[in-house]
């Protein structure tokens, strides 16, 4: 009979209920398994909920986690406790983000402008997304609202550079990086204003089981958005942020974004509204056991996309041939019964039916899915950290209903984060152009350097759990006379000692193992995307991950990198390392209207 996980988790969060934010955390001793391209080692890790962080949230404590294969929960749990401390209530019940200081407020700009979120100037915004700025339309015809948030650690970063100009922003030091401490997030929220809906009614979430009816358990406020219309010729959306509408809206999803020494790269990791009272059939059905709390706004599937077919053939990267439906249910970005290759797909300008009168779009509709259910290129199921630290929510949410009422900030749980679990290669590239950061994309050093015969770069991390020193020639303990290295760690001299040749061999283990395997750059989910904000650039081909898009190379109007985006013109032409952030770049694109001119960068 299978056992919930949110029972087992119940008792171990009682007995971590002490837990004061640990720098050490438990996880079983990792399996030995033979070398090369064969799944990595798996442990359960334990990744705890720390008692502190209720009912007040106190700041993320700053330190240098252990490196993979040692836990990855430290940077779960700083995803998650920013996440918790940007949605703190405040006096009136309104989570702290409201507070919390945006573009206009970090940025100095050319053209003066009303406070935000007053009748003179929007909070949120824009509605496009970043990729090929397409507009994402929910089940109720309107489109999700954007936020950029930052704390005030990221302004001071910003004045004390002198980044607050576009002409600062242009003549930064290319290799001025990230302080520890500093965090960005973006939001989207829903239009749940009962002045936008027929009768003044609005609509249940979705109406998969569970369905509480309304937005009772979200994360709501009211908020200042821009006044839309459209450009009579293009058909493109136009925001107009200067002439504002007030409405209510609901908290979808987050990406909570944060630096921790040794790591100027940022944490990415991401937050979704789920659902306490359902279970969440990926994770379950990887797991073996029932585990409670399951997305509500859109569905999972049960298979990761064929990047390519097994007689070598090009594969389905965007699940084109797939006719079934991922599920018959509908959720909050997805209607019930939509095929796959009919989901995850945008409207073009031409076809977009936009009515300004109501602000929405009448008969439209965008379903999307997760394309890779655990955010990771190799395995269909979440990171065991992941499955566990939300366990551990699920379990204090259950307590506090016992207790009295509900935190709130509970009905959401982390999806997964990515960074990068060899930070030391974050840079500009060998050719000062800029870095990709990717795992697989022909750019990796790690990769370059073992097939061009420069070495494995043992002075580069394997983890810590490798043990000191390793074995001969770089090996594991797996290797003869490997000394006191762990039996079962797996290095990259073990994964080239694989062959025939080193290229094929570390090919094998990044399709066996992904972000697990030794020659990976990143940690955690190396095909993350929020489901609200990356809707449509998901698949393995666009933009996987949030470094595809965030990198040091320069960046387009389109927000993603030149080098992935040839037609749309440059607005931040310097590679550099701050361009891991778009706020800057966003500010820009804002400012200039596209590519800085000399009216905009004096």
């Amino acid at each position: 009979m299978a056992r919930e996980v949110w029972v087992t988790a119940l008792a171990a969060s009682v007995a971590l209920a002490s837990c004061k934010d640990p720098t050490h955390f438990s996880a079983a001793p990792l399996v030995a398994s033979p070398a090369g391209s064969v799944p990595a080692p798996t442990a359960f890790e334990d990744c705890p909920v720390s008692a502190e962080w209720f009912p007040t949230t106190p700041p993320v404590r700053m330190f240098d986690p252990t490196p993979h294969p040692d836990t990855e929960c430290p940077f779960y749990r700083g995803a998650y406790q920013n996440f918790l401390i940007a949605t703190q209530p405040d006096s009136q019940g309104r989570p702290a983000l409201v507070h919390y200081p945006t573009l206009d407020d970090a940025f100095v700009s050319a053209t003066p402008h009303a406070t935000r979120n007053t009748a003179g100037r929007a909070w949120l915004g824009t509605v496009l997304q970043a990729g090929y700025r397409n507009v994402l339309i929910d089940q109720d015809g309107h489109t999700l609202y954007y936020g950029l948030h930052m704390n005030q650690a990221f302004v001071n970063f910003i004045r004390a550079n002198n980044l607050q100009t576009v002409s600062g922003i242009l003549n930064v030091d290319a290799t001025l990086a990230f302080p520890p401490g500093l965090v960005e997030l973006k939001t989207a929220w829903k239009d749940i204003d009962p002045g936008d809906f027929p009768g003044g009614k609005v609509p249940p979430p979705g109406g998969y089981p569970g369905d509480p009816g309304d937005y009772s358990n979200y994360i709501t406020t009211t908020a200042w958005v821009p006044h839309l219309s459209t450009d009579p010729q293009t058909g493109a959306l136009v925001e107009d942020p200067d002439h504002p509408r007030l409405i209510r809206v609901a908290l979808v999803a987050v990406h909570a974004v944060y630096t921790l020494p040794g790591h100027p790269e940022f944490v990415w990791g991401t937050i979704q509204h789920v659902n306490l009272g359902a279970t969440d059939a990926t994770a379950s059905a990887v797991q073996g056991v029932t585990v409670i709390g399951a997305p509500d706004d859109q569905p999972d599937p049960l298979a990761t996309p064929v990047v390519a077919s097994p007689d070598g053939g090009p594969g389905d990267p965007e699940n084109l041939d797939v006719t079934t439906a991922v599920s018959p249910t509908g959720f909050l970005l997805y209607k019930g019964g939509t095929p796959e290759n009919r989901a995850n797909q945008p409207y073009t300008n031409q076809e977009l039916a936009f009515d300004e009168a109501s602000q929405s779009f009448p008969g439209q509709q965008t379903s999307i899915y997760r394309m890779f259910p655990g955010s990771k290129s190799q395995q269909v199921g979440p990171d065991t950290a992941v499955i566990s630290l939300d366990a551990n929510l699920t379990a204090l949410a259950r307590q506090q209903l016992q207790a009295g009422p509900l935190d709130i900030r509970l009905n959401y749980h982390l999806v997964s984060a990515v960074w990068m679990d060899k930070p030391v290669l974050f840079g500009l590239g060998p050719d000062g152009q800029g870095m990709s950061l990717q795992n697989d994309d022909g750019s990796n050093p790690l990769i370059i350097d073992a097939m061009t015969g420069r070495g494995i770069d043992p002075s580069i991390n394997e983890g810590t759990s490798c043990g000191t020193p390793l074995g001969p020639n770089g090996g594991s303990g797996d290797v003869p006379g490997a000394g006191n290295t762990v039996p079962g760690c797996r290095t990259r001299a073990d994964v080239v000692a694989v062959g025939p040749t080193p290229q094929q061999a570390i090919e094998q283990d990044l399709l066996t193992n992904g972000t697990d395997s030794p020659f990976s750059i990143l940690g955690g989910e190396d095909r993350l995307s929020s489901a609200a904000m990356e809707s449509f650039t998901q698949a393995p081909v666009q933009f996987p991950n949030c470094f595809s898009c965030h990198n040091t190379e320069p960046i387009t109007t389109n927000g993603v990198p030149a080098s992935r985006d040839t037609q749309s013109p440059v607005i931040l032409q310097k590679p550099a390392l701050i361009n891991v952030s778009h706020l800057f770049s966003e500010f820009v694109n804002r400012e200039c209207g596209g590519a800085p001119n000399a009216a905009c960068a004096p």
